[in-house]
């Protein structure tokens, strides 16, 4: 059965009003459609989306579970098109382990440096020339703005590169399911430019593994494209979302104001990440 995942009920909104003064929601639904609108959130009003979060943090142990529903043949891919399974959701039987499981940074070998990963990512996300280390295998300074906090930083120390959907959750929603190449891959790829981000150190170690259940960057502007990009990640991985997942999602997207047709991706889009991924399934096998 296939769900819009803002066709789910919208347990978060007293919540909402207790935490947020002077906001009027409302929000019409029509459970045969996936419209739905809500009077924005008043310019004056600061609103900490982090606390309009649920308490609970995730678990993995639910007797259902959802997954984007991926139809290639049409034009556009619905990120909010939701197949519901009314199954328990897989746990993985080996724990996870980060070093294990998705192993270092790898160096590419068709690349003319010998920068790994890492390092690419922050020179492609830099803004503007950056200084290396004696060796030139490592950056020492540079300009990055980051997304999460709308600030810039001039120090690779201040700097870190974040899996996007972190290796944790891909590994407990799916990953826990592939061979060692795949998980590598994962960790190191670059076939676009949101799956690795160059963001502030903090505010990174702030996010950890979290989902959007625990965790949403306190730069507002961004959030709307935040849970696109976290929803593409699942989609192009084919990877599970939880109930609360869902639901987090849901409801950030609604008190932010988030547009109902901005979640979706080409089709095209995602049959290139697939191509993309067939074609560099071997990359950690060159290291």
């Amino acid at each position: 059965m296939s769900l819009s995942c803002f066709g789910f009920k919208f347990l978060n909104l007293n919540l909402i009003s207790n935490l947020v003064s002077n906001l009027i929601s409302v929000l019409i639904f029509i459970s045969t459609s996936t419209v739905f609108a809500v009077q924005a959130v008043p310019a004056h009003v600061s609103v900490n989306l982090n606390q309009l979060l649920p308490s609970s943090r995730e678990t993995f142990i639910y007797d259902h579970y959802f997954e984007i529903k991926n139809e290639t043949r049409l034009l556009f891919v619905d990120l909010l098109q939701l197949v519901h399974h009314k199954k328990a959701f897989p746990i993985p039987k080996v724990p996870y382990d980060r070093r294990e499981q998705f192993g270092p940074w790898v160096s590419p070998k068709d690349d003319d440096t010998c920068l790994n990963i890492r390092g690419l990512v922050m020179v492609r996300d830099a803004d503007g020339p950056v200084t290396f280390t004696a060796d030139g295998c490592s950056i020492q300074s540079g300009a990055w703005k980051d997304p999460y906090t709308a600030k810039t930083f001039k120090s690779a120390d201040e700097i870190q590169v974040d899996h996007f959907v972190p290796l944790k959750n891909a590994y407990m929603t799916g990953g826990h399911e592939w061979d060692a190449n795949k998980r590598c891959l994962y960790a190191n790829y670059m076939g676009n430019n949101f799956h690795l981000l160059a963001v502030n150190a903090t505010e990174n170690m702030a996010k950890g593994g979290s989902t959007p259940l625990e965790y949403v960057p306190p730069n507002k502007r961004y959030v709307c494209q935040y849970l696109k990009q976290w929803l593409a990640v699942k989609a192009i991985w084919s990877l599970r979302i939880t109930p609360p997942e869902a639901q987090a999602i849901q409801d950030v997207a609604i008190a932010n104001n988030c547009r109902r047709d901005y979640f979706q991706i080409s089709s095209a889009e995602l049959t290139e990440q697939r191509r993309f991924m067939r074609a560099n399934q071997n990359l950690c096998d060159r290291n």
